[in-house]
């Protein structure tokens, strides 16, 4: 019988997502009241345990496997993260919130390869946007996920085991389990090779990957309002938690 892991990677699990970000009821659905709740918020469905934490853990562990930006290619992609976890850990309780917050920020822009995130993320979409309209979406998502982090990555795993990697190439995916107040979360890094430096440009957590979960969103409410009106959705969503 396959282990839990397991179907979790074989697809078994599976998660689907939309953005509300307007009052009055959903044209596609209504007859849903929670279509019709005023604000915008994300929505999760299927695997409710696994995605109820995914936008915890998207935050934090983004962060705190990311300390001190990317490293260079003497080190394997699990030993990577190892490092990365080792040094934040090392400041943990020394360092005040200003600098925290500082390394938090410094970590989500150099650890994490925003431009290939984003392309998964806005997929077709990605396509269809000019070259100055691609960068200015790649600094819309890098400063609202930066800001998600701040805002939720004051609390830290009590332990992280390292489960292993398989790397071809210049692709890896690095296994690993985190543990916070007795509670297990399966999170799988992928990451590429770019210019001697392993960067994580998505997390597969309990079985949902972050990228493409956003994809579905971002689709969602494209297609009810449009690609503008998406942007508007993350700048002040970005200026509501900051």
């Amino acid at each position: 019988m396959a282990t839990r892991r397991e179907r979790i990677r074989r697809g078994i699990t599976t998660t689907s997502w939309c953005i509300t970000g307007t009052p009055g009821p959903d044209p596609a659905s209504p007859g849903d009241p929670a279509r019709s709740m005023k604000g915008w918020r994300w929505e999760m469905h299927v695997n409710r345990r696994a995605v109820r934490r995914l936008g915890r853990f998207a935050a934090w562990v983004a962060v705190s496997l990311m300390a001190f930006g990317s490293y260079a290619q003497e080190y394997s992609p699990i030993e990577t993260l190892k490092q990365r976890d080792a040094a934040l850990r090392a400041l943990d309780g020394a360092a005040t919130e200003a600098v925290m917050d500082s390394l938090v920020r410094h970590a989500v822009v150099s650890g994490f390869d925003f431009e290939r995130h984003s392309r998964i993320s806005l997929g077709r979409h990605w396509r269809e946007r000019t070259d100055a309209e691609r960068e200015e979406f790649v600094a819309v998502l890098r400063k609202w996920t930066e800001s998600r982090a701040l805002d939720k990555l004051r609390k830290r795993s009590d332990r992280t085991t390292y489960d292993g990697e398989e790397t071809r190439g210049s692709r890896s995916l690095v296994r690993t389990t985190v543990w916070y107040k007795g509670t297990k979360t399966l999170v799988d890094y992928k990451m590429e090779l770019k210019a001697s430096e392993w960067l994580i440009y998505d997390m597969v957590i309990d079985g949902a990957s972050v990228a493409l979960a956003n994809r579905d969103a971002f689709y969602k409410k494209i297609s009810r309002t449009s690609y503008d009106e998406l942007l508007n959705i993350l700048r002040a969503k970005t200026l509501e938690i900051e």
